[in-house]
């Protein structure tokens, strides 16, 4: 399954950067522009590259270096990636065509722009487009693996995983939490529980010593004591994950226990629902695990739980 979200997001992507890479040098800085107003109003793309450039605090020195025309070269690819950010940002509000030749010169010598331009393609706008282009398959794969899980808990253990809710109702959201990270980690996600989780606090998953840690939360909706207020806060706990660790993308994996539907009226379109905010982008996926003793003929008109975008974020 290819979630239409990630998909779309991707393709838009590629269309752009295949049009600065085939423009020559009188006309890249105008399709740069468009690009970056483009780039700047996806919060998914934005929110990417707002985490790689916070790995790297002292860029901007390096970028002033070389834009005054010192050869410097990145150390790994997701320094290279954030290089290619800062100085096609920078590149943008530039008017002059020399820029390119003061830019490629230590790297190669040459007079002719379109030759500089090709040279600044290489260094800076392909290391960045293929940094964004594996983060969001990255995102794409975990969104698999989730939508994976939410039909293998609906279709292979909806009784078993009931049944836990309501023999152990006190602690059933941190056991259908273990059984998520169980899932995940049978998957080959490298991950580690936080340490809060000793104390019987399981809420986030952590791929500790990473670059790149997963954030995922789980919560019950029963539509009364644990309902649209409860799941409001859950997605606000996940967001405040993805501040506090700088993460772009957070997981709200919601259970559902009772036949009552649970409807998300979001601006976004696709298979999965998201809201975003500040460049942060929550996934959000329901589980439905109410094994419903009545035939469909037999069951009452169908009622849902509706959360609008407005009530997950409050402009205040």
């Amino acid at each position: 399954m290819d979630p239409q979200i990630i998909q779309n997001i991707r393709y838009k992507l590629q269309k752009r950067i295949r049009r600065l890479n085939s423009v020559d040098f009188p006309m890249f800085i105008p399709v740069l522009r468009q690009f970056w107003v483009f780039f700047d109003n996806n919060p998914i793309l934005s929110g990417v590259i707002e985490h790689l450039a916070a790995r790297y605090p002292e860029m901007d020195e390096t970028v002033e270096k070389i834009f005054k025309g010192e050869g410097l070269v990145a150390q790994t690819e997701d320094e290279a990636a954030a290089l290619g950010y800062k100085v096609l940002k920078r590149l943008a509000t530039y008017e002059n065509h020399t820029i390119f030749i003061t830019l490629t010169n230590p790297y190669r010598r040459t007079s002719k722009f379109n030759e500089a331009l090709e040279t600044c393609r290489d260094i800076y706008l392909e290391p960045f487009y293929e940094f964004l282009d594996e983060s969001i398959d990255d995102q794409r794969a975990m969104l698999n693996l989730l939508l994976r899980y939410k039909h293998r808990c609906e279709w292979f253990h909806r009784d078993r995983l009931w049944n836990i809710t309501q023999e152990e109702s006190r602690r059933a959201e941190k056991l259908l939490a273990l059984d998520l990270y169980e899932y995940l980690h049978n998957q080959g996600i490298d991950f580690t529980i936080e340490p809060s989780s000793l104390t019987g606090e399981i809420d986030l998953i952590a791929a500790q010593g990473s670059d790149d840690p997963l954030l995922a939360d789980t919560k019950i909706f029963d539509a009364d004591n644990r309902g649209k207020t409860y799941i409001r806060k859950g997605f606000n706990q996940i967001y405040t994950y993805t501040q506090q660790y700088n993460e772009p993308f957070g997981y709200l994996i919601i259970f559902k226990i009772v036949e009552t539907e649970l409807r998300f009226a979001l601006s976004t379109s696709g298979n999965t629902p998201m809201a975003s905010h500040n460049h942060k982008a929550i996934f959000l996926i329901t589980i439905d695990i109410f094994p419903n003793p009545k035939s469909v003929s037999q069951r009452r008109p169908l009622e849902a739980v509706e959360i609008t975008e407005g009530e997950l974020i409050q402009t205040i």
